[in-house]
């Protein structure tokens, strides 16, 4: 690769990143990020268009053949910002605290040396600028817009900070890579009374500590233990005072199920061990389930094309195949349930690192747009 490009296109890519780092934009309301995006193209000489209100697609190379799909996501987190840098966050409670911002630059990097290397391009490259990942969801949008369609998407590769690897690395996995998120909440209805006489209430504070304690046997003693299964409670509200016994407590949290097998069996499952848990307490439950992303599987044989591709371009010390997969979760799973694809994890560690992904503090080292950006050029050039 050209060296020299790439020296010209760091300074600008860095540019890029900070300003969307410091105008955060939440869910599928991108508006400043996406104009950003298209001014970045204009100058680019790149052809874009928007798909759907805040996703824009762009491409380079021939317009004919099967084409492969570079995705970047654009949208930040509802957090506010601790870091101090002096590009920090300037919008109140939002924060780049996933690395979008940085997802955003890298696909701009390498449609930057693309467009310079276009005649090199022996098919049509689709790059996807998506908002929407951390929630409603902004792939499928813009899958039913046509991103996959015009023209035909054969293959796919997203790219993500991995705040577990250190910059300049890259890190591959295949199979089922990142989990489904199902969120839950529950409702559980006792009958209060005062503290001094249990007897006389169903007290729906220890029907829940049950709850909570019980469903971890899902885990522990009906999953299959190389199948992983995360069950999180996340919040727990009830009560009125010390002396009185609690009539209602609301539980809210999330199930990671990994295998797109047995989904539904897993929660059903759940929903019958809470429901059944509160009767053996005297209360009652009701439980809601908001299903989220399916989960991610990274297709085999295109992963392997694509580690022994950066091996080659970017150095065999650089890239990993992963011991494990992630239980977060990623709503590219929708592109790769059309088309092979994989899911490249930028490594992001360097000496200013604080905490990992969604935190505060997280601070990546700017040394690995140049990382991501050469790994999608290389795989549009030459894959």
């Amino acid at each position: 690769m050209n060296e020299a490009l790439w020296q010209e296109i760091q300074p600008w890519m860095l540019q890029i990143r900070r300003k969307i780092h410091q105008h955060p934009e939440l869910g599928l309301n991108t508006p400043k990020t996406a104009a950003l995006v298209e001014a970045s193209l204009d100058e680019l000489g790149v052809d874009h268009r928007r798909i759907i209100e805040n996703g824009v697609l762009a491409q380079v190379g021939p317009k004919e053949g099967e084409a492969l799909l570079l995705r970047a996501d654009m949208d930040g987190l509802p957090v506010t910002e601790q870091t101090r840098l002096p590009f920090s966050s300037c919008e109140p409670n939002r924060m780049h605290a996933c690395g979008h911002d940085a997802h955003t630059a890298m696909l701009l990097g390498a449609a930057y040396y693309l467009s310079r290397c276009e005649s090199e391009l022996t098919h049509p490259v689709t790059l996807m600028f998506q908002p929407g990942e951390e929630g409603p969801g902004g792939a499928l949008p813009m899958i039913e817009a046509g991103v996959l369609s015009f023209p035909s998407v054969s293959r796919a590769v997203m790219a993500h900070v991995d705040s577990e690897l250190p910059w300049g690395s890259i890190g591959v996995f295949s199979g089922p890579a990142m989990a489904s998120p199902n969120d839950f909440v529950i409702k559980v209805f006792g009958q209060g009374g005062h503290a001094a006489h249990p007897q006389l209430s169903a007290d729906a504070i220890v029907a829940s500590s049950a709850i909570i304690q019980g469903c971890q046997t899902l885990v522990s003693r009906e999953q299959n233990p190389v199948e992983p299964l995360v069950i999180t409670f996340g919040t727990i509200h009830g009560g009125y005072r010390e002396n009185v016994i609690a009539d209602g407590v609301e539980l809210t949290g999330t199930i990671r199920i990994l295998s797109p097998d047995g989904m539904d069996a897993i929660l059903e499952r759940f929903v019958n061990m809470v429901e059944q848990i509160a009767q053996s307490y005297r209360t009652r439950a009701e439980v809601a389930i908001s299903r989220g992303y399916p989960p991610l599987v990274a297709d085999a044989g295109w992963t392997n094309e694509v580690e022994a591709l950066l091996r080659r371009e970017l150095g065999s010390q650089a890239v990993l195949r992963l011991p494990a997969p992630s239980m977060g979760a990623e709503d590219f799973a929708y592109i790769a349930q059309r088309v092979p694809a994989t899911n490249l994890h930028v490594g992001v560690v360097g000496p200013d690192f604080v905490r990992g992904i969604h935190s505060s503090q997280f601070n990546l080292d700017e040394r690995a747009l140049m990382t991501g950006a050469k790994a999608y050029a290389a795989v549009a050039l030459y894959l």
